[in-house]
């Protein structure tokens, strides 16, 4: 037993140090690698932020000199003093601009000129002019507002431009041309430039052969990975990222190098964690170890030799005696209790008797023990139910001498009962039985389970299912009811395709008007009886819904005249009786199809607007439109349109009111009561 334990607690403290250290691995380094990171993030965001203030400031220098009436009078009159003094190449290296080009308003150089004695800039000026040339649109600048910043690609590498239009100093004269400025952006200025934030940094063109590890980078980059960080060394990290031109197009790929301090610190960190584990895991080990030889080992077995002692001996007054208030003195004194116990277990079990009576008294089904012949040995059950107002009087009696006591129950009852009895212990299976007893003016129904418990006894279990029959008959109703529905909306959609195949067959365009109307109304009643059918609420449907999709067969139907129509409904989610539903749905179908054929002629665009709202315990409807409105000397009290006079019907059905609202359009108000 001791091998099985040493055994047992080495092994899990393997486990556990093997656990420990591999997730303690993936936790550190993961935190190193975010923080690693997160600094190199930092140290890319602040190299690009510079590219942006660089770009900004010579946007500043371009747009100071651009903005000057000696600049303006330059293009007109191009003097070799002016070049002398202000694109001296003093000026220019203080400025650090390494090109200018100045255009007129056509686009034609005035002045060109780089500076600085790299072979690289040679002939920049012509190049970057011959650029402009083929992107007009993106450096020159025919209005006062214009400005440009960002990167050109040219042969001599990229080139950090910046454009504005040339205006005098008020800014009060048209634009007399183009300023541009550029600033060489190679690898020699990205080495200042990571020199000065103290960030090694490297710019590699797109266009040029790129490193093996800078072309594995640049395959990943993409608009969802803009920035890629390459961790393959163990020395450095290197993140990526693309610079674009002014074009918006990937022109270079930037690289920020940064020392790999915090990975290093990090597996430092994990190897004195690994050796901290073992020397505590070896320490824990022996201290468990220790304590249980001396505390559960020894004392288990004293507990043994005490328990084979009183088992032998035959003295059952003899007891374990063990000092100490742990477990295993714990165990020793039950163990002792236990025996004590032995002398109440008679009250015990009379105890555990008086409960279960007390079980079958609580359960709500009446229950009765039944010979073959239907003699009732037991009857015990809730007074609630009229077979056992007397049950103490059921005992020891069969169907004849019950019979008499309950009026109210037939012979054939007792008849069934008792062959549910004898086929329960025929066959070996429950049987059941339902009954119905009408007690003054109500019927309550009740459930008989019969299962055999010997040979000739069946415990007969009386439940009332009222409820559950009431139920159901409410179910089979709603059932019956969403079928009438159903037939109803199928019946309707029948005349419907009725219509509509007549309205084709039609050749009288006035006919075929008339008959899809009529089709558009059935088409409104179906789709009522459609979304009760849906509904588990038999008290009406939801308006709003509705609504919604009246007005969207409407457009469907109307697709010709509706294109331009926007359609706003704001109705409340309310439930409306079939009394209510069907005149409402009728109105809203023939005012909106009024609104779609004759409110926006000749494609017109527009607004129908639906709108319904509580006012006073009464409902306000207003279906409105900003149309060309009604026609003059329209009557409303009797108007000459079927469509109209339709709507006044159906609000009287209401017993609503009717008004028309001040234009633009047309605007109907029905206000009709609650109830």
């Amino acid at each position: 037993m001791r091998r099985r334990i040493f055994l047992v607690i080495g092994g899990a403290l393997v486990v556990m140090l093997v656990v420990i250290t591999f997730s303690s691995r993936a936790l550190l380094l993961d935190s190193y690698a975010q923080l690693e990171r997160r600094y190199i993030d930092h140290d890319i965001a602040r190299v690009l932020s510079e590219i942006q203030q660089t770009e900004a400031e010579l946007g500043d220098t371009a747009e100071d000199y651009a903005a000057w009436t000696d600049m303006y009078e330059f293009v007109r009159s191009p003097t070799a003093d002016f070049v002398n003094v202000n694109f001296a190449p003093e000026s220019a290296a203080n400025l650090h601009i390494d090109v200018v080009l100045v255009l007129d308003r056509a686009g034609h150089i005035v002045f060109a000129r780089h500076f600085g004695s790299e072979a690289n800039r040679a002939d920049l000026e012509t190049i970057l002019a011959r650029w402009v040339a083929y992107h007009p649109g993106e450096m020159l600048m025919p209005n006062l507002g214009g400005q440009r910043e960002g990167l050109v690609r040219l042969p001599q590498g990229l080139v950090i431009v910046a454009s504005r239009p040339i205006s005098d100093t008020r800014r009060t004269l048209p634009p007399n041309g183009t300023l541009i400025m550029g600033r060489m952006f190679d690898q020699a200025a990205a080495e200042q430039l990571g020199q000065r934030l103290l960030v090694p940094m490297n710019v590699y063109r797109l266009d040029s052969v790129l490193p093996p590890r800078v072309a594995r980078a640049r395959n990943r980059l993409s608009d969802s990975t803009p920035r890629v960080l390459d961790v393959s060394s163990r020395q450095e990290a290197s993140m990526y990222t693309l610079l674009t031109d002014i074009e918006h197009t990937p022109a270079a790929i930037l690289e920020v190098e940064a020392p790999r301090d915090i990975q290093q610190q990090g597996d430092r960190s994990l190897r004195f964690l690994y050796l901290w584990l073992v020397v505590t895991g070896a320490a824990f080990c022996g201290v468990v170890l220790f304590t249980i030889e001396r505390s559960v080992l020894s004392r288990l077995m004293h507990v043994g030799r005490s328990l084979l002692a009183i088992g032998t001996s035959g003295d059952p007054t003899r007891r374990i005696q063990i000092s100490g208030r742990d477990q295993i003195a714990y165990i020793a004194a039950s163990i002792n209790g236990m025996l004590d116990a032995q002398a109440r277990a008679t009250e015990a079990l009379r105890a555990s008797e008086r409960r279960n009576e007390a079980f079958l008294d609580a359960v709500p089904d009446a229950i009765f023990r039944v010979t073959r012949d239907g003699t009732i040995l037991d009857a015990r059950g809730p007074r609630r139910l009229p077979l056992l107002e007397t049950s103490d009087d059921l005992v020891g009696k069969d169907a004849e001498m019950i019979l008499p006591m309950y009026s109210f129950l037939s012979p054939d009852l007792f008849d069934k009962s008792l062959a549910a009895v004898e086929a329960a212990l025929d066959r070996g299976e429950a049987q059941l039985m339902t009954f119905h007893v009408d007690t003054g003016d109500a019927r309550r129904w009740f459930e008989e389970r019969f299962v055999a418990s010997s040979d000739n006894e069946v415990m007969v279990l009386v439940r009332e299912v009222t409820d559950r029959r009431q139920a159901e008959e409410a179910r089979r109703k709603e059932i019956l009811l969403k079928e009438i529905h159903h037939r109803v909306k199928n019946n309707l959609q029948v005349i419907s395709s009725l219509l509509a195949l007549q309205a084709g067959a039609t050749q009288d365009p006035v006919t075929r008007g008339l008959l899809h109307e009529s089709r558009n109304r059935v088409h409104s009643m179906a789709l009522i009886h459609e979304k009760l059918y849906r509904s588990a609420d038999e008290e009406g449907v939801n308006f709003s819904s509705y609504v919604r999709d009246l007005a969207a067969h409407l457009r469907h139907s109307y697709a010709g005249n509706s294109e331009h129509v926007t359609v706003d409904i704001d109705v409340p989610d309310i439930t409306l009786d079939m009394d209510v539903l069907v005149p409402c749905g009728l109105i809203i179908n023939e005012l909106m199809s009024n609104a779609l054929k004759y409110a926006f002629p000749g494609g017109r665009s527009g607004t129908i607007r639906v709108h319904m709202h509580r006012a006073e315990g009464h409902h306000v409807l207003i279906v409105s439109d900003d149309g060309v409105g009604l026609p003059p000397g329209v009557d409303m009290t009797s108007p000459r349109t079927l469509g109209l006079r339709i709507v006044n019907s159906l609000v009287g059905q209401l017993h609503g009111t009717l008004a028309l609202g001040s234009g633009p359009g047309a605007s109907f108000s029905i206000t009709f009561s609650e109830n």
